[in-house]
């Protein structure tokens, strides 16, 4: 009887634990196992939905490779606020380092960069906001 529940409940992609983190750095604490796994289960059903949605921009424009703006445009979509300060027109570069045998720790390298010069340069144009149209 215990292996056949064990069966019924899904298997969780996301860390719970890294659910429990993120609720507690928002003042929520003190959840119980169940509360956590349903607050999991739903993080990942709102991730996969701005993946689809995201995929599905990167389609509509004929690419092969997902952009911060495809992410942007889903979040506008699913009425959730947008990430600012994000969007890159460079490729992330990927570093790879090794924390063990068979366990590699992938990262985002960093560019150098002169502090000086960044502190003298002129602000950036604040974008401005998206829209669509019909066509």
């Amino acid at each position: 009887m215990a292996h056949q529940a064990a069966a019924e409940t899904p298997k969780l992609l996301w860390n719970q634990e890294n659910v429990r983190d993120v609720a507690e750095s928002v003042g929520i604490a003190n959840l119980n196992d169940d509360a956590l796994r349903c607050l999991t289960q739903d993080v990942e059903y709102r991730v996969g939905q701005v993946i689809v949605e995201s995929l599905r921009f990167m389609r509509a424009a004929n690419r092969t490779t997902l952009t911060v703006q495809d992410v942007s445009q889903a979040l506008k979509v699913l009425d959730v606020e947008p990430l600012y300060g994000y969007e890159s027109t460079r490729p992330l570069r990927y570093g790879e380092a090794s924390l063990g045998p068979g366990q590699p720790l992938f990262y985002v390298e960093d560019e150098e960069v002169d502090f000086e010069k960044i502190i003298n340069a002129p602000l950036p144009k604040v974008p401005r906001d998206m829209s669509f149209t019909g066509m």
